[in-house]
């Protein structure tokens, strides 16, 4: 690409991560994220392999593609480079909820459990559950495509978007999510195999938690380290190297699940509200919700209904604290 081209390419994409951020300040009530800055800085891809990252002690979030080794945008739709602006933010309020005094607390967290991160995207998912889905869809049709595998998953991309997504915001699934990947393996071989190189597979992940739970076994996988692990026996079971039962039993032990194992635990509750304007919130959730009731009408995955279903409890949530303050 011509250096000018380049230029005004980049021109229009910093336009566009600008404008996703003036919308997320939008739905966000602290003035802490009016304080932040968003740049572009090629070397976060070189150093981090990641297109967009939140650096909460420097005060910046910072974007990186396109660069010399990838030559196109990311997250091309202003709906991702909204829903990853949201997300990164949305780490700015996790500290101040959970770590506004130990910040060297917070950075360990995220350095050992995958929590922070879906804690962050359940925030963002109060406002922009739509964004979050866009999010992990680009992020994995990008992904292939930096591995030369454009064509991607196929007809099964969607449910595992949906899968990947419930996983990342920490909500229950209900699909037989490694029946599913054995099918999807079989029919997309060259490029599941390539997905099976990310580094963590979020379908496995566990229910969100507040950091009190991250040790508690019963809320499923939420360590980065038996996410990595579990990748690893989920791709042994796909390549034919060892049996459903032993694969099952496996996981097991890793306190592997998906669902609520305690009907009084509500993954909405690990965070709170009140960096959400609602009345923007409750409006953008509700129409979603339906989206994915006709969805869940017209399939035989359990992800839509699931979704549908995560999104009825964050609307439920945010109903019942926006009555209170009327």
């Amino acid at each position: 690409m011509e250096e000018k081209d380049f230029s005004q390419q980049m021109e229009k994409i910093k336009n566009e991560w600008y404008e996703a951020f003036e919308l997320m300040q939008k739905y966000y009530e602290s003035e802490v994220f009016k304080r932040f800055k968003i740049e572009y800085d090629a070397s976060i891809w070189y150093q981090f392999k990641n297109p967009a990252l939140i650096f909460p002690a420097e005060g910046e979030m910072r974007f990186s593609t396109p660069n010399s080794r990838i030559n196109f945008d990311y997250y091309p739709s202003q709906l991702a480079k909204f829903g990853i602006t949201a997300h990164n933010f949305a780490y700015l309020a996790d500290i101040e909820e959970y770590y506004p005094h130990n910040f060297s607390m917070f950075l360990w967290e995220q350095k050992e459990f995958i929590t922070p991160l879906q804690r962050a995207n359940l925030r963002a998912a109060h406002f922009s559950p739509d964004a979050i889905v866009e999010v992990t869809k680009e992020g994995l049709r990008s992904f292939l495509k930096t591995r030369s595998e454009e064509k991607g998953m196929g007809s099964y991309e969607e449910p595992l978007v949906i899968i990947e997504t419930l996983g990342l915001i920490g909500m229950p699934r209900r699909d037989n999510i490694l029946k599913f990947f054995k099918e999807m393996s079989e029919d997309k071989e060259s490029a599941f195999n390539e997905f099976l190189d990310t580094p963590f597979i979020f379908s496995f992940a566990g229910l969100v938690t507040p950091p009190a739970f991250n040790a508690d076994k019963k809320y499923g996988i939420r360590s980065r380290a038996e996410l990595t692990y579990a990748k690893n026996i989920i791709s042994r079971y796909v390549r034919g190297e060892t049996r459903y039962e032993e694969i099952t039993k496996e996981l097991e032990k890793l306190g592997y699940t998906t669902k609520i194992p305690d009907s009084g635990y509500k993954p909405e509750d690990s965070v709170d509200l009140r960096y959400v304007k609602l009345d923007y919130a409750i409006e953008r959730v509700k129409r979603i919700i339906s989206e994915y009731e006709h969805k869940a009408s017209h399939s035989s995955y359990w992800c839509y209904a699931d979704m549908a279903d995560a999104l009825r409890r964050i609307y439920e949530k945010e109903r019942t604290a926006y009555r209170s303050y009327i």
